[in-house]
């Protein structure tokens, strides 16, 4: 598993795991040549989940398990800490099945102790638990990083391609309603890069806190599982992942799938390289939105604080721009839809 991680990390860096298009450029956001306000009167501060938080921006999740991962998260944390920003962690069921590589998750606590911090667990591993075991991998997750809340990843197309995958789901919505009554934590449920639709943001409507949509645009995990399955010479599993390397929603067509039919928390993340991005994602109803890929690759490239800073400097001028004072005011700007987007809202229905 661990040689896995380091795959997944250095794939990641590269353009091989960077797939189909997020579709934040069919999201035109109206010029305010008179915005009536300074670029100082602009206010990035958020409510993440119910935490103040600097900005309506945080770190994806990435990685953990190795001693390369543990020195990524660690400063992940030390930058997400600096900022005040939240920051999620990469799937912890390693950590949980082998102690002594905890700590490339308990970094994350030591070095970002005030800011909110996302735990993070496989839905088709918690399928085939016990629930007493499912309650218990919870909370040991959420204990190793002092996490404000929880993830549970829905990764099915990552898992048919992966040659360990392990593609069971059934029974997934019950174990999530479990981990609901039973943390006692905000839960949040996301893709890693498929995106959600409106009739599985339905069934959680009511279930879960927030649902980060994870959409098609970004780094796809199917794409990086064809790579290492070429590598090791799977053929099967290579030819299976290039046919399905652009499955998915578009991000941008996830946050309107999502948004139309779930009144929780929405998280944007899924190809958002820029802070334009990500106040583009904001207009269409998200209420925070994430980076990954962007920010591994900064941080390996030694320019963290950089990358975060430019992000940052990005949304603000984009809310100057658009005449928005504050986040929720970018839900209220005017925006024209291209006509992939458009077309998508209107043949599916969706209020965007």
């Amino acid at each position: 598993m661990e040689k896995r991680k380091d795959d997944h990390i250095h794939l990641a860096y590269s353009d091989v795991s960077q797939v189909g298009s997020p579709w934040f450029d069919e999201v035109l956001l109206i010029h305010n040549a008179l915005p009536e306000l300074d670029l100082a009167d602009v206010d990035l501060s958020a409510d993440f989940l119910g935490a103040k938080v600097s900005a309506p921006f945080g770190i994806g999740a990435m990685t953990g398990g190795t001693e390369l991962a543990g020195k990524i998260n660690a400063e992940l944390a030390k930058a997400a800490e600096e900022f005040g920003i939240p920051m999620y962690v990469g799937s912890q069921r390693v950590a949980l099945q082998n102690p002594s590589v905890r700590w490339t998750f308990e970094v994350v606590k030591q070095h970002a102790p005030s800011i909110p911090k996302v735990a993070n667990l496989g839905a088709p591993q918690l399928s085939a638990l016990p629930e007493e075991k499912v309650v218990e991998w919870v909370v040991e997750a959420v204990e190793m990083i002092d996490a404000y809340a929880v993830a549970i990843h829905l990764n099915a197309a990552q898992e048919v391609v992966q040659p360990e995958g392990e593609p069971r789901f059934r029974g997934v919505l019950e174990k999530i309603k479990l981990i609901k009554r039973a943390v006692g934590k905000p839960v949040i449920v996301k893709e890693v890069g498929n995106g959600i639709s409106k009739e599985v943001a339905e069934r959680l409507a009511g279930v879960v806190d927030a649902i980060d949509v994870g959409g098609l645009g970004g780094t796809s995990f199917v794409s990086i599982e064809g790579a290492r399955a070429l590598g090791a010479g799977l053929e099967l599993y290579r030819r299976i992942s290039e046919v399905f390397k652009t499955w998915g929603i578009p991000t941008a067509a996830s946050i309107c799938e999502v948004r139309s039919v779930f009144g929780g928390y929405v998280i944007a993340s899924g190809g958002v390289r820029s802070g334009l991005d990500g106040a583009r994602a904001l207009a269409l109803g998200a209420n925070f939105f994430t980076m990954s890929q962007p920010l591994l690759r900064a941080v390996l490239d030694g320019r963290i604080r950089e990358e975060i800073s430019a992000v940052l400097a990005e949304l603000k001028v984009a809310m100057f721009l658009v005449g928005a004072r504050r986040v929720s005011d970018l839900a209220k700007v005017p925006r024209v839809y291209g006509p992939r987007l458009r077309e998508w809202i209107e043949q599916r229905g969706l209020r965007c």
